[in-house]
C-alpha cells in the first residue's frame, strides 16, 4: 500500500502551471533540495516515478530542446524500494542557470511562483503522515543554510515551520493540522486536503464520543458510590434501632428497595425534589455517624 506522501506527490505531479515563470520556480524548488552537482551534470534523485516524469516534463517546458538529459534507473534488491530514478541534466550554456539557482538562496517574488517553488520542494524531498494517525509534514535538505532559507520563507507566508538536524540531514517540519492542511491546499493538493479534513472530523467525533462515555461512566460510578454509602448508613441506623420519622423512613425504604437507582429517579418516585431527597439523606448520614444523636427529626 503506497504511503500518504506518495499519494500526495502523485496528485501534485498532475498539477499544471499556467505561466512559464511558475514552471521555472517549481523546477528550481525541486533541484534546490533534490539534486547535486556531479562534474558537468546535475543529478536529481527520487524513488517516485511520477516525480521523475514531472522533472523531465518541467525541463522540456522550460528549455524546450536546448537541455540534454539522461535517465538512469538504479535497482535495489535489499530494500522494499526497488527502483531509484536519477535524472541527469548535462550543463551547457542553456542550462547553466540551473546550477546558479541551486546555489542561491533566492525565493520567488510573485505569489504564483512561491506556491510552485514550495510544491517543487515537497515533490523532491517532502513527506507527510497519514491524517488518520498524527499530523506531521517534513521537507528534507542536506545543508543547514537551505533549511534556514526554507524555514524563513515559510514563516513569511505564515506557516509555523521549524527545523532540526536528523543524522546527517536537516528537516524542516510542521505539526499543526491547520498549517499542514493550508500548506497542502496552497500547493494544490486538494484531494489530500479533503482526506485530511475527513480524518480530522472523524477524530473529533471519536474524541467527543469518548468524552461523553467517560463522563457517563464517572457519573455512574459516582452514583454507585453514593448509593452504597447511603445504604450503609440506613442499615447502620436500623441495626442501632434509631428512630426515623415518616419522611426519613420513606426515603430510607425506597433507597433499600432500589439500590441501583439514581437520586433523580428516587426523588421522582417520591414526588420530591433532588435537593429535598439529599437533605433527608444527609440527616440519615448524621444519625448513622453519631450514636449520641437522640433528638427527634
Amino acid at each position: 500500500m503506497p504511503s500518504f506522501a506518495y499519494e500526495v506527490k502523485s496528485e501534485l505531479t498532475n498539477v499544471k502551471n499556467i505561466y512559464k515563470c511558475c514552471n521555472i520556480a517549481q523546477l528550481n524548488g525541486m533541484l534546490k533540495v533534490g539534486a547535486e552537482l556531479n562534474g558537468n551534470r546535475i543529478d536529481f534523485n527520487t524513488n517516485n516515478a511520477a516525480v521523475a516524469r514531472k522533472m523531465l516534463k518541467l525541463i522540456k517546458l522550460v528549455y524546450n530542446k536546448n537541455a540534454k538529459t539522461e535517465v538512469a534507473v538504479i535497482r535495489n534488491k535489499k530494500f522494499r524500494v526497488s527502483n531509484r530514478y536519477v535524472i541527469r541534466i548535462i550543463l551547457n550554456e542553456n542550462t547553466a542557470p540551473l546550477f546558479r539557482e541551486m546555489n542561491e538562496n533566492k525565493f520567488p517574488v510573485e505569489e504564483c511562483c512561491q506556491k510552485s517553488y514550495l510544491r517543487g520542494l515537497f515533490l523532491a524531498c517532502g513527506s507527510v503522515n497519514r491524517p488518520e494517525s498524527s499530523y506531521h509534514l517534513e521537507i528534507f535538505t542536506d545543508t543547514e543554510s537551505t533549511a534556514k532559507f526554507i524555514t524563513k520563507n515559510m514563516k513569511r507566508m505564515d506557516f509555523p515551520a521549524k527545523y532540526f538536524k536528523r543524522n546527517d540531514r536537516f528537516v524542516v517540519y510542521m505539526k499543526q493540522f491547520d498549517a499542514i492542511s493550508d500548506f497542502l491546499y496552497m500547493i494544490d493538493a486538494k484531494e489530500a486536503v479533503e482526506r485530511c479534513e475527513i480524518a480530522q472530523n472523524i477524530k473529533e467525533v471519536r474524541i467527543n464520543v469518548n468524552r461523553i462515555i467517560n463522563c457517563e461512566t464517572a457519573n455512574m460510578q459516582k452514583a454507585i458510590n453514593t448509593a452504597q454509602k447511603q445504604i450503609r448508613d440506613i442499615k447502620k441506623i436500623y441495626k442501632l434501632g434509631l428512630p426515623l420519622n415518616v419522611r426519613l423512613k420513606e426515603v430510607a425504604d425506597i433507597r433499600l428497595k432500589n439500590p441501583d437507582a439514581t437520586i433523580s429517579e428516587l426523588s421522582g418516585k417520591l414526588y420530591i425534589s433532588k435537593s429535598c431527597f439529599n437533605h433527608r439523606m444527609k440527616k440519615i448520614h448524621l444519625m448513622a455517624n453519631s450514636t449520641e444523636y437522640t433528638k427527634k427529626i
